[in-house]
């Protein structure tokens, strides 16, 4: 009977995922999520994969929730085999450090990409092709920045990252600085 239950619910988690998909899906068309995504870089790289916001977030969303059944399945009987409750202890945890960390860059990817549109219109607005090239670092120093967020949240060692991110700052500071001051010196 154990193995019936297993199988239940790993049934029930697909159906379930494929349900949360297809809402997702489509409530994303609806919205006119899929075309705002379109005009970030990042939904450009889902563009060119083959799909659309809906279709990734859905995607992502319906995995971990054919992830969570195949775990909880385990769960259910790792109580009545004592050998699987270390590996559903682990799997477990696992799923919600991969979900946080995943949630943790899409998001942070996102709101980068936005910022990035804003910063580069004011920028070509502004003219100046110092700026342009100063966004591109800004944008490393972010991403790294992100990336730093989301392993630190899922309990890894970021002091490598740290390291990194300490010279990057300092540069992109003494760049800024340069840069108002031969825009000051221009004007003067």
């Amino acid at each position: 009977i154990d193995v019936v239950i297993f199988v239940v619910i790993v049934v029930a988690f697909y159906l379930i995922g494929k349900f949360i998909k297809f809402i997702i899906k489509r409530s994303l068309e609806v919205t006119g999520f899929n075309d705002w995504f379109k005009h970030i870089s990042m939904g450009r790289i889902v563009l060119r994969a083959g799909m659309t916001a809906g279709d990734f977030f859905g995607n992502i969303i319906a995995y971990f929730l054919y992830a969570t059944g195949v775990v909880l399945a385990i769960d259910f009987l790792s109580a009545t085999l004592k050998t699987l409750q270390n590996v559903s202890y682990l799997l477990t945890n696992g799923l919600g450090y991969v979900a946080l960390f995943v949630f943790t860059i899409i998001i942070g990817f996102i709101l980068i990409d936005v910022f990035d549109g804003y910063i580069s219109g004011e920028a070509k607005i502004r003219g100046g092709q110092e700026l342009e090239i100063l966004i591109v670092y800004i944008k490393i120093v972010l991403y790294i920045t992100v990336i730093t967020l989301a392993m630190r949240e899922v309990k890894l060692d970021v002091t490598p990252l740290m390291i990194l991110l300490e010279p990057l700052a300092w540069g992109l500071a003494i760049a800024f600085v340069a840069l108002i001051i031969t825009r000051y010196l221009r004007r003067a």
